[in-house]
C-alpha cells in the first residue's frame, strides 16, 4: 500500500512541475473563496506576492479572476484594488470595472452550468519598483453592502507579453 501511496505522490508531483513548467510566464495565481457567495462590502480580500531581484527587471500584466454564479443580478461588477509596497507605502489605489454579461443578458465567461469563470486584464507593462512583499487588496465596489453571487476573487499576474 505505501509503494502505490509514492508511486501516487511522485506521478502528481511529476505532473505538478511539468504543468509549471508549461506556464511559466506566471508569477502568481492565486484565488480567494466568498463564503456562501455573499461578499460583504467590508471584506477585502488580500493577496500577498512575492518580488526578487530578478522579478523587478520585467514587464508584467495583472488581472482579476472572477467565479460568478447566473443568479449575479448585475451586468457588471466594479473594485477598488489597493497596493502596498514593500516598505508599506499605500502608493496606489484603482476602481476597476469588470463587465460580465453582454448587453443581451447572455453571461461572459467559461462555463456551461450556473457558474462563470472569467478573467479581465486591468493592468499592462507594470514593473515592481522594490524587491519584497507586495500585499493587493481587492474590495467590491458596488452600492450592496452584501453583494450576493460572486463565489471566488483572485489575483494573476503574468509577464507582459512582447507586443
Amino acid at each position: 500500500m505505501r509503494k502505490t501511496i509514492s508511486k501516487t505522490l511522485l506521478a502528481l508531483l511529476l505532473f505538478a512541475v511539468l504543468f509549471a513548467s508549461c506556464n511559466s510566464e506566471v508569477m502568481y495565481d492565486s484565488s480567494s473563496s466568498i463564503a456562501k457567495s455573499q461578499w460583504n462590502m467590508n471584506e477585502a480580500k488580500m493577496f500577498t506576492v512575492k518580488v526578487s531581484d530578478k522579478d523587478i527587471k520585467r514587464n508584467y500584466r495583472f488581472a482579476i479572476n472572477i467565479r460568478n454564479t447566473t443568479d449575479y443580478k448585475y451586468n457588471n461588477i466594479y473594485f477598488f484594488i489597493t497596493t502596498v509596497y514593500p516598505d508599506r507605502s499605500i502608493t496606489k489605489r484603482d476602481t476597476v470595472e469588470c463587465i460580465l454579461a453582454y448587453p443581451d443578458g447572455t453571461w461572459k465567461g467559461k462555463g456551461n452550468s450556473d457558474i462563470k469563470d472569467n478573467r479581465f486584464w486591468f493592468a499592462k507593462n507594470v514593473k515592481f519598483p522594490q524587491v519584497g512583499e507586495y500585499v493587493f487588496k481587492i474590495e467590491q465596489a458596488t452600492k450592496d453592502t452584501v453583494l450576493l453571487g460572486v463565489k471566488d476573487i483572485g489575483l494573476h499576474i503574468e509577464k507582459q507579453p512582447v507586443e
